[in-house]
């Protein structure tokens, strides 16, 4: 919430408004009278959560994160995903590098794409997830039920 044009005290009244969980208990357990202005609220915030605050990890990271040989390809593609959300560099080239490195070698989705590389990244996730829903109809068509 951004209040432009409005006077700090205003700022200070609404910023509990702005806060969930944890930081409204926090807020809501402040002594009254001691805080003494906004800057003073932002100073003791960000000293409270500062050891929360979220890292982006170097780019470069994404090399280390591979399928491992008993990981399913779609169980691979979600853990990469979640790694590739925290890295600091989104390069499109890069990510598709990483990813198409990250693959289990004898995968049989690495003889797909053996035979064309995609060239985007979300080409590569529409075939990643068009191989992984024909895979599975093809374990649902071919397992017995019951």
């Amino acid at each position: 919430m951004t209040l432009h044009g409005f006077p700090r005290e205003t700022a200070y009244r609404a910023f509990p408004l702005t806060l969930k969980g944890v930081a409204r208990g926090w807020f809501g357990a402040l002594w009254s009278d001691t805080i003494e202005n906004f800057e003073e609220l932002g100073r003791q915030f960000i000293t409270q959560f500062m050891a929360n605050k979220w890292r982006r990890r170097s780019a470069a990271y994404l090399l280390t994160v591979k399928q491992k040989d008993d990981e399913s390809l779609k169980a691979y593609l979600v853990r990469f995903n979640k790694e590739r959300m925290t890295a600091n560099d989104q390069d499109e080239k890069f990510m598709m590098a990483a990813l198409l490195g990250g693959i289990w070698p004898r995968s049989p989705f690495m003889t797909e794409l053996a035979r064309k590389t995609p060239s985007t990244l979300i080409e590569f996730m529409d075939w990643a997830d068009d191989f992984v829903n024909a895979k599975e109809t093809l374990i649902a068509l071919t397992t017995r039920s019951g």
